[in-house]
């Protein structure tokens, strides 16, 4: 059965991944990565920029980034173009690295992207590293996935928007009611 909704896409996705140190086809088999030189860069504010991204298959790649907690924000930079059909999409991962979670995409046209740090806040300052997880897809099933915060600020600003009509509604009402009150008395 193949995943028709967002939520069971990026379910597959997170499948996918998590066999990351496995062998499995993902559709780009025809392309070359095997190139000399480095794909992919990570800046971290106040880091020196790397390039050490490890090839784990044919179109996965690895970051291991120590003293997570000291990171606010990222950059990932393709340094070698893909494929107009292909992009790399951009993912993380906390101990025991079993959980990928999508942040976004690189393309040709865009090759670069500033991510704020996810788990900001959320691991111990005593979390000894994190990985960034770089996946060459095809476009086609990249246009389908949203990062996991995007959809969830969207899911907090609606609930947001939703409250505050609804206050609105109860004190224009009270204030009708006050306004009819004075005008019998």
């Amino acid at each position: 059965r193949r995943p028709n909704t967002l939520q069971e896409k990026n379910e597959a996705l997170t499948l996918n991944l998590n066999k990351l140190h496995g062998n499995f086809d993902c559709s780009c088999e025809n392309l070359n990565m095997q190139q000399s030189g480095p794909m992919f860069a990570c800046v971290i504010s106040g880091r020196p920029l790397t390039t050490a991204f490890k090839q784990k298959s044919d179109t996965r790649f690895v970051l291991d980034v120590p003293r997570p907690s000291t990171v606010s924000d990222f950059s990932i930079s393709m340094l070698k173009p893909l494929p107009k059909s292909h992009g790399a999409t951009i993912y993380f991962c906390l101990p025991p690295y079993k959980d990928w979670q999508y942040l976004g995409a690189i393309t040709v046209d865009h090759p670069s992207q500033i991510y704020s740090a996810p788990w900001r806040g959320t691991i111990p300052d005593s979390t000894e590293g994190v990985q960034i997880g770089i996946s060459i897809e095809k476009a086609e099933f990249i246009k389908n996935l949203q990062p996991k915060s995007q959809s969830e600020e969207k899911k907090k600003l609606i609930s947001s928007v939703q409250g505050i009509a609804k206050d609105l509604y109860n004190v224009s009402t009270c204030s009708w009611t006050l306004v009819a009150s004075i005008v019998k008395a």
